[in-house]
């Protein structure tokens, strides 16, 4: 319950939800000593205090929190006792709703959904919702009932979580709204009805959450269980409209238990809202620790030298595919890499050893796997990781030798001087090509520098700044590292003007309502009439966390210049990208929390992992760390 008082005063006044009215325009696309240590902290503290705006709390939901908390205690008891009362006792009125949802799950899968609504609230709607949660239930139970089945029942409810979704009222959709995608409300926070005749079904945010639809999809799945035969299948919810359906959307409060013999929290899409004032240094520490702990957990557990798996569905508690691809593999090797390259604790020399393993399964081909120096990306990247490895290490061992020979070739056969890049490379990885030539130099004694250089003034020169984002990381590292061109002020200019866009189609928090907090931070890529941030905000953060650190990007010290402003937009950026880590409440959506727990999710709303996703914020937390060392080192003086 302690979770449940911490957060009532959050939830106790009115707001309305609504797609975030962002005023963005949409955009297409080691140690120290003690001393030192406290300097360094509370000039990072200060820093972190002027920089953070506070953003007004305002209250989920119409529904008050103390009802919620009575419902819920009520649903708690029924489960528990794995009863609920006959229908002519008045113990079953209680808390009055419109619309009441009970989810009960048993070892991280649901076993039991139960719903109740109507257009005029009623208190019989929290008992009809858990009666129907716990029959579904029991529907599913085998064995005899002999004389331990009684004990049986009574160990098995006392391991079930449960959640529950309470709305006071229900509110038809507007004409214009059924034609907007996803009627115009961001995934996740709203739930949604649909009525034809005398009947109403209801669908909660949560199950939209595992089932990664948004609200006219769920729609349309209601629609069709109404309608029975399957007619409706194909229209859309203008047409059903038209033939007898009728939409409504709800805004539930949401208390669930995030694992067994645990306190309900207050849930707000499907997790927890992350306040700016939780991103420190030390917790951009402990993010990049615990996120390598879990990429490093994402390798097969088999003997076949698969390496990473694919893309994780926490759902499910399964992976899409037993390998990821040839990037995917080689990128992850590579944020390991370089983030073990931070420190020498267990955690990082562990990273070091995961990596090179990894480059070793990718030098490996499995049944089913694809040639990493068959493919244009697989090889560049895979170069570039192999470069984090001294070359006398790599020499002395025959599989990354040998891997190292092939992604070479296939790397120089990528870009010639006079044609340009081969066809066959993506024009959004040329800049990856680039950064591969680069970091060549440390893997093989053929210099090709001066095909770097030029292979990468043609991609600024045919890149527009707006593009720019789609080369990046590796374009602009292999910029930064290039020594004769790091200092190239038109190179520079393309790279702030760059930053600056990224920055400008950011999401700030002023602009969101407050069922959107939680996207405060992200990247807009998307020119859709609700433009939402995903994982894709990764990309460009990985390098605008390097220019920080980069005094030809970032002049100033940690007290003036331009640094204490893009360390507050920077710290914005970390903040979605710990709300995109799978921790806390929303691991109750998932079958197997643990091999979950701190994945990068595709999006708030889609809970799918992919693993460069993982990569893509250990690197761009790595460098954020290797940022402020820098700054902290620097002195203002000339």
């Amino acid at each position: 319950m302690g979770g449940l008082i911490n957060m009532m005063h959050e939830h106790n006044t009115l707001s309305q939800h609504k797609s975030p009215k962002s005023n963005i325009k949409a955009w297409n696309m080691h140690t120290t000593d003690n001393k030192a240590g406290m300097v360094l902290w509370l000039k990072w503290a200060i820093l972190v205090w002027l920089c953070l705006i506070v953003s007004p709390t305002v209250a989920q939901s119409e529904m008050d929190a103390s009802k919620s908390l009575d419902a819920y205690v009520q649903v708690q008891q029924w489960v528990r006792d794995w009863d609920v009362p006959g229908v002519n006792d008045p113990e079953i009125h209680s808390v009055s709703t419109a619309v009441a949802i009970v989810t009960l799950r048993l070892d991280g899968k649901v076993i039991g959904r139960g719903s109740s609504a109507s257009f005029k609230p009623s208190t019989r709607h929290i008992w009809e919702a858990t009666k129907g949660a716990i029959e579904r239930a029991s529907a599913k139970l085998t064995g005899d009932h002999d004389a331990m089945w009684d004990e049986f029942i009574s160990e098995m409810a006392s391991q079930i979580t449960i959640a529950v979704e309470l709305a006071e009222t229900i509110v038809p959709m507007s004409e214009s709204e059924l034609t907007l995608p996803g009627f115009g409300y961001t995934p996740g926070v709203l739930g949604v009805g649909v009525s034809r005749g005398d009947r109403l079904e209801v669908l909660g945010p949560e199950s939209m959450l595992i089932q990664n639809t948004d609200m006219t999809q769920a729609a349309m799945a209601l629609a069709n269980g109404l309608a029975g035969d399957g007619s409706m299948v194909l229209m859309d919810p203008k047409e059903l409209a038209s033939n007898g359906f009728s939409f409504y959307r709800f805004e539930p409060v949401v208390l669930a238990q995030p694992g067994v013999s645990m306190g309900a929290s207050f849930i707000d899409r499907g997790g927890r809202f992350v306040a700016p004032n939780e991103i420190r240094m030390s917790t951009i520490g402990d993010m990049s620790r615990n996120i390598a702990r879990h990429l490093m957990g994402r390798r097969w557990a088999g003997v076949e030298g698969y390496g990473f798996m694919g893309t994780l569905d926490p759902v499910t508690g399964k992976s899409e595919s037993m390998f990821a691809s040839a990037f995917e593999q080689a990128i992850s090797a590579y944020a390991l890499l370089r983030f073990g390259e931070l420190g020498d604790a267990e955690i990082h020399r562990e990273s070091i050893l995961t990596g090179v393993d990894a480059l070793r399964d990718l030098s490996t081909v499995e049944d089913g796997e694809e040639l990493p120096w068959e493919s244009d990306v697989g090889s560049c990247m895979t170069v570039i990781a192999l470069a984090q490895i001294q070359l006398i290490d790599i020499l002395g061992d025959e599989k990354l030798n040998a891997l190292r020979l092939r992604t070479l070739d296939k790397l120089d056969s990528l870009y010639a001087e006079s044609t340009g890049f081969d066809e066959s490379v993506p024009v959004g990885s040329h800049g990856l090509v680039v950064h591969a030539m680069v970091q060549a130099a440390k893997l093989d004694p053929r210099d090709r520098t001066s095909l770097a250089r030029s292979a990468m003034r043609r991609v600024f020169d045919e890149t527009p700044v707006p593009a720019l984002v789609a080369q990046m990381p590796f374009l602009g590292w292999a910029q930064q590292e290039l020594e004769s061109d790091a200092s190239d002020e038109s190179m520079i200019d393309a790279l702030n003007g760059m930053r600056g866009l990224v920055w400008e189609h950011q999401l700030k928090r002023d602009d969101l309502e407050w069922s959107d907090r939680d996207l405060a931070g992200g990247i807009v890529f998307t020119s859709s009439s609700t433009p939402l941030p995903s994982w894709l905000s990764l990309r460009p953060l990985a390098f605008v966390a390097t220019m920080l650190g980069d005094e030809h990007h970032t002049p100033g010290t940690a007290g003036s210049g331009e640094v204490p402003v893009e360390i507050g937009r920077l710290i914005d950026a970390v903040r979605y990208v710990r709300q995109l880590c799978a921790t806390d409440e929303v691991l109750h959506l998932y079958a197997s929390p643990e091999s979950a727990k701190w994945g990068v999710r595709k999006a708030l709303w889609d809970q799918r992992m992919p693993i460069e996703a993982d990569a893509l914020a250990l690197l761009s937390l790595a460098e954020t760390t290797r940022s402020f060392r820098s700054i902290m080192g620097r002195t203002g003086e000339d």
